[in-house]
């Protein structure tokens, strides 16, 4: 799987991706629907391959598969010069990060970390709120997660011959929040899994504007 992620030297809200990703979709000559997943009349459901982030508090875009040679005419035909809502901003690249990862199985796990992970719809985070056991919780997130990383990776068309494993270390629930008329709530997961992922690509709903965005836990963070 290859992947590149561009951070911009610009501070950004999460508020504002939504904002942020319709600057990028002005700013190129085309109308390439790997930009904003939709022609006008149709959506595209397949695994976005172009995601809005926030990474470090700056705006990012994370390119995948085909996304990454997609990306090539934003960089070399586009204008830098966007507006960010009512605002006029001059994108600078502050860095770019090129990763190819062979996707396989990995032992011993790997500990990653998910923020913002949009896990639980308001149907199941009732049926997540009665369960009494913690055990029972996180093995329901576990399977969720494990659904989440298996549907990214039919949607790149790759297949793995082993059993996935995800094992959710820590959780914590964030604030609930109105999605596109939906209300869901996000978490912040710590898990190990058997499994070799590049960083910052996204898991789950919404993952194509800046929720759940996938790092490895660095050793100082243990």
């Amino acid at each position: 799987m290859k992947t590149l992620t561009i951070i911009f030297d610009m501070p950004l809200r999460h508020s504002e991706l939504s904002q942020f990703r319709g600057a990028i979709v002005a700013a190129i000559p085309s109308s390439n629907i790997l930009f904003h997943n939709h022609n006008g009349t149709t959506l595209r459901y397949a695994y976005p391959l172009i995601q809005y982030k926030r990474i470090e508090g700056k705006a990012a875009i994370v390119c995948i598969g085909e996304g990454v040679e997609a990306i090539s005419e934003f960089l070399t035909r586009a204008d830098f010069n966007i507006m960010l809502g009512t605002r006029k901003v001059a994108l600078r690249i502050e860095r770019i990060d090129a990763e190819e990862v062979d996707i396989g199985e990995a032992l011993p796990p790997i500990t990653y970390c998910l923020n913002n992970w949009l896990a639980l719809n308001e149907n199941n985070y009732r049926k997540f709120q009665a369960i009494d056991s913690i055990a029972e919780r996180i093995q329901m997130l576990e399977r969720i997660l494990a659904g989440n990383i298996l549907s990214m990776l039919k949607g790149l068309n790759i297949r793995i011959d082993f059993r996935l494993q995800p094992i959710i270390t820590d959780y914590t629930a964030n604030r609930t929040a109105i999605y596109k008329g939906v209300r869901l709530t996000s978490l912040n997961i710590t898990f190990k899994a058997n499994i070799l992922l590049p960083e910052y690509i996204g898991l789950g709903k919404h993952s194509s504007m800046g929720t759940g965005v996938l790092t490895k836990k660095k050793p100082n963070n243990q």
